[in-house]
């Protein structure tokens, strides 16, 4: 263990969820197989709607007039948010930080050369549960807190803008144009390091076993500091062009599933392996960034050769 590149660490988390990819697959489709079901039974309505409201655009692209009856009949046809649907977003509030603990154990644990199995990763996540509901609700919290600063930053900086705008004519206009873009690019990169120091701070309460309040102060300290912040930056923009590579592979498989074989059930399926994969790679991505930033701010790597790890708080059992 040593400070890592960027490049090593993809480098590195390919490699383990290549060579683990069994036990990650295990621990995520327990979480990601009901929430399959959910989103299948779920969006069954709004594809019916999708399909009366596209079978009305493709009779007016032929020259037949739109009936405003038909349109009507088929938003009102079935409920769009139906029980099976809000159980898909509960699945996501109350049992995706399970799941998450269970994952980021095993890549933990078999990072450091532990070993364990599909039930101790569980019995990790168990023990660290109550902690990690009250993490993140108190992310919830500190999200709005800190949504609305923006928004009121944002409402001050565009008042602004239009005076200048309005006293200096055509440069005013250049001027606002140049500094919204850059305010905008600004809000972008400190939500990604935000998110950066939201996952560090998961990975604290789980690995570490802190308390939810010692891991919400651990990582934002962590990654807002002079080693962390330029670093998770890069990893922000990382795990952003990541998850949107994603978003279009699955978005394109799906729609070719559901578009030339009429496939709802393939193009779940199809979406619950690519989110299976997904969950593994940036799983191990951030659990190597984590022991990265521990060995570049805490000297981890020296700790470790000179004590078991078996010893060492930070290796789950």
């Amino acid at each position: 263990m040593r400070p890592l590149g960027l490049g090593e660490i993809l480098d590195r988390a390919v490699t383990l969820c290549v060579r683990h990819f069994v036990i990650f697959a295990l621990i995520w489709v327990v979480f990601a197989l009901p929430l399959a079901v959910f989103q299948f039974l779920g969006t069954q309505d709004q594809s019916k709607i999708f399909g009366a409201l596209a079978e009305i655009l493709r009779q007016s692209n032929a020259g037949k007039s739109a009936d405003p009856s038909a349109i009507s009949a088929a938003l009102q046809g079935s409920p769009v948010l139906n029980g099976w649907t809000a159980a898909y977003f509960l699945s996501f509030l109350f049992v995706s930080p399970l799941a998450t603990a269970a994952l980021v154990t095993a890549a933990a644990t078999l990072y450091l050369g532990g070993r364990l199995d599909f039930g101790a990763a569980y019995r990790v996540a168990l023990s660290r549960y109550l902690h990690l509901l009250g993490y993140n609700l108190m992310w919830l919290l500190g999200a709005a807190i800190l949504y609305l600063a923006i928004v009121f930053a944002g409402v001050i900086l565009a008042f602004g803008f239009i005076g200048l705008a309005s006293a200096l004519k055509a440069a005013g206009v250049a001027i606002a144009v140049i500094f919204g873009i850059i305010f905008g690019l600004a809000i972008v990169c400190f939500a990604l390091i935000v998110l950066v120091a939201y996952n560090v701070g998961f990975y604290v309460c789980v690995i570490e076993r802190r308390s939810f309040v010692e891991a919400f102060a651990a990582g934002i300290q962590r990654v807002f500091n002079r080693v962390g912040f330029v670093r998770a930056l890069f990893v922000g923009l990382a795990y952003l062009a990541i998850g949107i590579g994603v978003w279009i592979l699955s978005l394109a498989g799906q729609g070719l599933l559901y578009g030339l074989l009429r496939s709802h059930i393939l193009g779940t399926a199809f979406g619950t392996l690519v989110s299976v994969a997904i969950a593994a790679f940036l799983t191990a991505f951030l659990t190597i960034f984590y022991f990265d930033l521990r060995v570049r701010e805490e000297g981890l790597d020296l700790l470790l050769a000179a004590e078991a790890p078996e010893r060492l708080p930070s290796a789950p059992a």
